[in-house]
């Protein structure tokens, strides 16, 4: 899917006013079929409290109304819905520039080609590690690197020569893949995908489980934490050495996604634990909503808004009593190193932001048509220690 005219438009607006919702995220389902070691989002999944395609379809016109340009369709795991096609096709038919967030395992080919069929052209596909045995181990799932790996190359290939096309790898960047990160940049380009780099978020203790709000999505895992067995000087120099590459490939023009602002910002948070100090615009630039319809003003909130479908929703959401919510629960957070949210922040505040988007998004990508042969040989078999030991007390 190409942006019309209309969506630059709104683009444009949203840089010089700050006050359109340009991007949504829209969980469509919390069940998942992989229960991967950083995630929680899979124990909350309940088919009876997912939206209709009827309600679906209002939910894509007023995204319309509102202003939004791009909807992420995530979860949980959208492949779970039998029914996706029929809701992607509910964001296609307003224009919405529509990108599918998914494992690619086990997912139904047939409702993939219907999607790519219609115009869809964005797709984030999960894989942190070039190494299958590690991979595997974080995803808890036996054959997770090639089945992802698959649906990447069916994905490469259909939208070979496809101008407006970012299929892209969401990598979440932990103790475990740290050091192949610029390998993982590269295998992305080979196949015709861009990167977007996450820094893991982890729970300080395994009780906070039954008493944060966060817990419902993130895990106690100290093992994918980088403090659980370096120096903070080691953790420094791993650190640096990591991003100084990765930031000189976005300066060369490597496909990733990610701003140099977010980058740097993604450096100084695995060094030191601290989210940015800018903040972020939620509730404002982006919001979030959850599988039944309820809107937040992003997904680790409290629902203290309407939902989404409300009768009143529009006139709520301009009215100065939500300003004042959002305002109150947004200055209220510790912060977050969330790309869909401190990314488009970055985006919009700087003009470096927007401008390295706005380059690799209208850029024509070239590479070779991707086959399963050529990205297999990426596949890293030689023996590793999937979690590095402990450190001895000291």
């Amino acid at each position: 899917m190409k942006f019309s005219i209309r969506n630059y438009t709104r683009l444009a607006r949203a840089v010089t006013t700050q006050d359109v919702p340009v991007y949504a995220h829209f969980g469509v389902t919390h069940r998942c079929n992989l229960t991967c070691k950083m995630c929680g989002i899979w124990r909350y999944g309940n088919a009876k409290e997912e939206l209709s395609i009827a309600e679906v379809t209002e939910v894509a016109k007023r995204m319309k109304r509102l202003g939004v340009v791009q909807v992420s369709l995530g979860g949980g795991e959208p492949f779970a819905r039998e029914d996706l096609a029929d809701l992607v096709h509910c964001f296609v038919k307003e224009g919405l520039n529509t990108r599918v967030l998914t494992n690619g395992i086990g997912i139904n080919k047939a409702q993939l080609d219907r999607m790519l069929d219609e115009g869809v052209r964005n797709f984030s596909i999960s894989l942190d590690s070039l190494y299958p045995e590690r991979f595997d181990y974080i995803c808890e799932y036996e054959g997770a690197w090639d089945e992802a790996v698959q649906t990447m190359v069916h994905i490469g290939r259909r939208l070979h020569g496809v101008r407006g096309a970012l299929p892209t790898i969401n990598c979440v960047v932990s103790n475990l893949n740290l050091e192949e990160l610029p390998d993982i940049v590269r295998f992305a380009k080979d196949i015709g995908f861009a990167v977007s780099l996450l820094p893991i978020e982890l729970l300080d203790n395994e009780k906070d489980g039954v008493k944060n709000w966060e817990a419902r999505f993130i895990r106690h895992r100290p093992e994918m934490g980088l403090h659980s067995q370096d120096s903070a000087e080691q953790v420094k120099q791993r650190v640096d050495r990591a991003y100084d590459q990765i930031i000189r490939m976005k300066k060369e023009g490597w496909p990733i996604l990610n701003s140099t602002k977010y980058l740097e910002a993604s450096r100084q948070y695995l060094k030191t634990g601290r989210f940015p100090a800018e903040g972020c615009d939620a509730g404002k630039l982006y919001f979030s909503i959850s599988p039944n319809g309820q809107f937040t003003i992003c997904h680790r909130t409290k629902h203290q808004y309407v939902s989404f479908l409300d009768p009143g929703f529009e006139e709520y959401f301009h009215s100065a009593a939500y300003e004042r919510t959002r305002l109150m629960e947004a200055g209220s957070c510790e912060g977050c190193m969330r790309a869909c949210w401190i990314d488009t922040s970055a985006m919009f505040r700087h003009l470096q932001g927007f401008f390295e988007t706005a380059q690799l998004s209208l850029k024509q990508r070239v590479y070779d048509k991707p086959t399963w042969e050529k990205a297999e040989r990426w596949k890293r078999l030689e023996p590793i220690s999937i979690v590095p030991e402990l450190a001895p007390a000291k």
